[in-house]
């Protein structure tokens, strides 16, 4: 079920007076065609006020299928049809147009994040070439999109200065089996433990290196290694007569082209067209600058060889290295595809083990042909999604641009300025500086800055890896209460029997249905919240009343909803699962979030992204939501697809 409604209670029996009353909002249903599902708009009297659709259906029969323990067949039974569905007729030409315009943007992209990640130019292209084709098919989300990608370009750099280039293809390689197995055995959601708002800091840490990495090459001034972003700004400062005025336009005129073209018009591939035209500049005037130089020609480029295996003596720090490039790239990939999921829906849905599973495949059919970690990238994916891609089509046919690219182009590719890919890299940095997680978080619980700025000051003080540390571990010391007289982390417990009156056919009622829906929804809570929390009331003709009424199970939360309650959300939707088996598929699931003391973005994300997979459509209602609660709500259900209940005021004040 969809819905959008927020009832509130002042008293035992002033539901609808509250809602349609002495407000400005009523309520009227209406029935979408023959179907059973109703549609119900809330509109408001003012009409500065906007309107919000809901869709309002308890009779959908959601299929129960058993869950595997493992994932043995790498999901492909699930996989095939979705494979057919990409030369269906009628998404053909839409989906290959995406797919070349996606694949204008690639090409340049993986040229800069291959140079900011410190390896030869070619990398990053037959790295894309590569991971586009394993990710597009394995892949937990349709229209996603895994190539190399920016935010995680400095962990490459610092695996290549410290284990050398000849090392990344191992790391690449045992990344992807990392995934890989992570995906098989379910452990998904072991990937999910990073909290958002470090990687937040990551993603803006990372912007800020970029930044100050490039700025240099952008204006043609030499810059001496080991020098932190500080140290680098102000080097720049003192030599700044020393600049090339040639590689400071073309990396201006670059950058300024990639921010305002989107402006013309969101389609058009900015990254081809500004780095194209720099070109095209660099050579009708003949400016002396800095070009990415030869490339192999042909498929020359694309070298098959199996990783070397590096020495015993550097497994202990290559294992740790390898371990947190896993981690990062696992998280980028999941958060990506999340945000993802939300831009589109699709018929596929996501499923984030099946994610790990075709980003393995994926980078450890790059670490074959010498490539880099990659991820599932969400500016290429995003793009993707506003092409009205439909299939995983695009994703092969961007691969096959890049293909073509190295094969046919590396001659063209060649003559591309470097300081137009600084310009490019400085846009994208200046892109990662503001991250819109961060934005939820905040709203959600305001001390997420801590960690949040944590991780950037690691970073940019004393590494990638230490920052991560630091932000992760500052985390924990916010949201885990070690002195709490209550368990620190979220506990569920379920509730069975209890009785829950149905919906009937209110939709042909008009105006009179609207009253119907808000009276039905207000005695539905009124009659689970007795049962709950109000057992005096239990009389016998009380219990003959409600004996008429379907049972179902309520699902009591407790405790604080947070990163570290990753597990407990797994089990509990595994439980409920189990549970719907056996249950009328005209139940609702119903949560209880009385006990509720504490939330974080991360752990109310989860539980909401959860419980819409596992309801499948079907209705999800939440009962006694704190008002924080609802504002976190407000942040990670923005299509407000669960009914919400607040607490109502003679429960609010016993607690």
């Amino acid at each position: 079920m969809r819905a959008a409604i927020l009832l509130q209670r002042h008293g035992r029996s002033r539901w609808t007076t509250s809602l349609l009353q002495g407000s400005p909002y009523t309520i009227t249903v209406s029935r979408r065609g023959n179907t059973a599902p109703f549609q119900a708009m809330l509109k408001s009297t003012s009409t500065a006020s906007s309107v919000t659709p809901v869709v309002v259906d308890e009779d959908r029969d959601v299929e129960s299928k058993p869950v595997k323990r493992y994932i043995t067949d790498f999901g492909l039974p699930s996989l095939i049809p979705e494979w057919r569905k990409m030369f269906k007729s009628e998404t053909l030409f839409t989906d290959v147009s995406a797919g070349l315009t996606v694949g204008c943007v690639a090409v340049p992209l993986s040229l800069a994040i291959a140079v900011a990640s410190g390896v030869p130019a070619e990398v990053g292209l037959v790295t894309a070439a590569v991971s586009g084709v394993a990710g597009g098919l394995m892949g937990g989300t349709t229209l996603a999109i895994t190539g190399p990608a920016a935010a995680i370009s400095l962990l490459v750099v610092g695996a290549v200065e410290q284990h050398g280039l000849e090392a990344l293809p191992f790391i690449t390689l045992a990344c992807g089996g990392l995934q890989l197995a992570s995906g098989v055995t379910r452990l998904g959601v072991a990937a999910k433990l990073v909290p958002i708002s470090v990687i937040a800091g990551f993603t803006t840490g990372v912007g800020s290196l970029i930044l100050t990495g490039q700025i240099p090459k952008a204006l043609g001034i030499p810059t001496p290694t080991g020098l932190n972003p500080l140290e680098v700004l102000s080097f720049v400062g003192e030599n700044i007569g020393s600049m090339n005025p040639s590689a400071a336009a073309l990396a201006i005129g670059t950058s300024a082209a990639m921010f305002a073209l989107p402006k013309l018009h969101p389609k058009i591939p900015s990254a081809l067209l500004a780095v194209g035209g720099a070109t095209l500049a660099t050579h009708a005037f003949g400016l002396d600058v800095q070009l990415i130089g030869t490339l192999p020609s042909g498929l020359d480029a694309f070298q098959f060889g199996i990783p070397m295996m590096p020495s015993l003596d550097s497994m202990p720090s290559l294992a740790a290295t390898t371990f947190l490039i896993y981690a990062m790239t696992s998280a980028e990939s999941l958060l990506s595809c999340a945000a993802l999921e939300k831009m589109k829906k699709t018929s596929y849905k996501h499923n984030a083990d099946q994610e790990l599973i075709g980003q393995g495949v994926a980078n450890m059919g790059a670490a074959f042909f010498m490539g880099m970690p990659v991820t599932s990238v969400i500016a290429r994916s995003g793009l993707n999604v506003r092409l009205n891609a439909e299939s995983r089509l695009p994703a092969l046919v961007q691969s096959a641009f890049v293909f073509s690219s190295v094969v046919f182009l590396s001659d063209k590719i060649a003559m591309i300025p470097m300081p137009a890919l600084s310009g490019m890299l400085i846009t994208t940095g200046l892109g990662m500086l503001n991250p819109a997680e961060f934005k939820h978080c905040y709203a959600v619980q305001k001390k997420d800055v801590v960690p949040f700025l944590a991780t950037i000051g690691g970073m940019v003080s004393f590494g990638l890896a230490e920052g991560i540390g630091i932000g992760c571990l500052s985390a924990v010391a916010l949201n885990y209460n070690f002195l709490a007289t209550e368990k620190a982390t979220m506990q569920f417990e379920q509730v069975k029997g209890v009785p829950m009156p149905h919906l009937h056919q209110v939709g042909s009622f008009g105006l009179a249905g609207g009253n119907a829906l808000s009276h039905h929804l207000g005695h539905w809570n009124d009659v689970v919240n007795s049962h709950l929390h109000n057992r005096s009331i239990h009389t016998e003709a009380y219990l003959n009343i409600t004996s008429r009424h379907q049972r179902g199970t309520v699902w009591q939360v407790a405790g604080p909803i947070n990163f570290i309650s990753m597990f407990e959300i797994d089990e509990m939707m595994r439980r409920i699962k189990e549970e719907r088996k056996a249950e009328s598929t005209q139940v609702p699931i119903v949560l209880d979030m009385m006990g509720v003391t504490n939330l974080e973005f991360t752990g109310v994300e989860e539980l909401v992204n959860r419980l819409l997979e596992t309801a499948d459509g079907a209705t999800i209602k939440m009962t006694n939501c704190s008002a924080e609660l609802l504002n976190a709500l407000d942040q990670c259900d923005t299509q407000r697809q669960i009914i919400r209940f607040s607490i109502p005021e003679d429960l609010a004040t016993n607690q």
